[in-house]
């Protein structure tokens, strides 16, 4: 049965290098049954195996960046839902649905580009190699943009689909590469908020703490130069109203060596097969 608020449930919930965790990865399912992955990782096709879910489960794709962790998963997914049928789910090829693509407009131009070398071969009339990211997703358009702030791209983009509405927001990554966080509409104006990766931008998470209901932000403990991703030296320093809501994900293997102080924070530990209402911000699972 379909959860009557949204829900997600962590498949990985460590960073780029995790080997304990496993690089996170989650299924967002709305009231309506809708199942979304939020990023797809080179890890993601045995994550959703061991979880009993299979790519044709999935009717959607959220992407917040082009790095291997979130995205590597990809190539398997596309391949197997266009080839294959699987529990009553024709192939693309066959005439079966193809799965839905959210990516704003900056990272979907990099998402093809890791992609095409695999994807881009199928015939179209003479060319063979005339396959597009429209043969295998339906590419979503945004329906509402806000213009350029920070880089040459849009700054926020904004999608919906079925009960789904989400925001995709340029966030601090990698400097010069297009990445986004997610706001994940769970009722007017009130939003789930996930970091992808991003450093913390304090005076934000601040400004939209009112309107969100739990914040997914990834941490890390190591603080180096050139940091690209949430410095839990910097999180510590939110206002306790934020890091109460706030669950720590695409963290290192040693975490266990940190629960005691972050969670005389108020943050919470994201594990993986744990699993959130959305609507409320609560562990259910």
């Amino acid at each position: 049965m379909p959860p009557s608020t949204p829900t997600l449930q962590l498949f990985g919930a460590g960073g780029a290098f995790s080997r304990k965790y496993g690089t996170t990865c989650a299924m967002l399912v709305t009231p309506r049954g809708m199942r979304w992955l939020v990023d797809c990782g080179r890890q993601a096709p045995d994550q959703l195996y061991a979880a009993g879910v299979a790519w044709h489960d999935i009717d959607g794709q959220i992407v917040t960046h082009v790095h291997g962790d979130h995205v590597y998963g990809l190539e398997d997914f596309a391949f197997r839902r266009f080839y294959e049928a699987h529990g009553g789910v024709a192939s693309i090829r066959e005439g079966g649905p193809r799965p839905r693509l959210i990516a704003h407009s900056a990272v979907r131009a990099e998402l093809w580009e890791t992609l095409a070398p695999a994807l881009r071969y199928i015939p179209d009339g003479d060319d063979p190699r005339g396959g597009t990211l429209d043969h295998y997703f339906d590419v979503l358009a945004p329906r509402a943009v806000e213009g350029p702030k920070h880089n040459a791209w849009n700054h926020a983009e904004a999608f919906a689909s079925g009960d789904l509405s989400v925001r995709a927001r340029e966030c601090v990554h990698v400097p010069g590469k297009p990445s986004t966080s997610l706001e994940l509409e769970v009722g007017d104006g009130v939003f789930a908020w996930w970091s992808g990766d991003s450093t913390v931008d304090g005076r934000w998470l601040a400004k939209i703490e009112p309107r969100t209901t739990i914040f997914f932000h990834d941490c890390t403990f190591i603080d180096y130069p050139g940091q690209v991703h949430g410095a839990f030296s910097l999180l510590a320093q939110l206002p306790e109203t934020v890091r109460r809501k706030m669950v720590l994900m695409h963290h290192e293997d040693d975490i266990e060596d940190h629960r005691a102080e972050a969670e005389a924070l108020g943050f919470r530990i994201a594990m993986p097969g744990d699993v959130f209402d959305l609507a409320t911000g609560r562990r259910i699972a």
